[in-house]
């Protein structure tokens, strides 16, 4: 569930990227930061989910999306190793709620 304040802040093209969250019941926490990393390669959206996590307050989600595939290892591994909650899955992008 997008965070009213993030909902308002969407334009048109960010909004149908995070449409899939309508189907989709994954995220505990509400979410409220999103960060499209489509085209970047890796490290790339594993340092931009770092520095857009500094913004989400404990319990909240960070939306991310991303097409490079080695992201999909990364940034699974990562929050494993700071204890932080993930759900991923992939159609044409990866797709990543992360909470804190």
């Amino acid at each position: 569930m997008l965070s009213d304040e993030l909902n308002a802040s969407l334009d048109d093209k960010a909004f149908a990227l995070c449409q899939p969250l309508c189907d989709k019941s994954m995220a505990d926490g509400q979410i409220t930061a999103f960060f499209d990393a489509r085209g970047l390669a890796c490290p790339m959206p594993l340092l931009k989910a770092k520095v857009a996590l500094r913004t989400v307050a404990d319990s909240k989600s960070l939306y991310l999306i991303a097409t490079d595939k080695n992201s999909q290892t990364d940034l699974v591994a990562f929050c494993q190793k700071q204890g932080l909650q993930v759900q991923s899955w992939a159609d044409d992008v990866y797709h990543f709620i992360i909470t804190k």
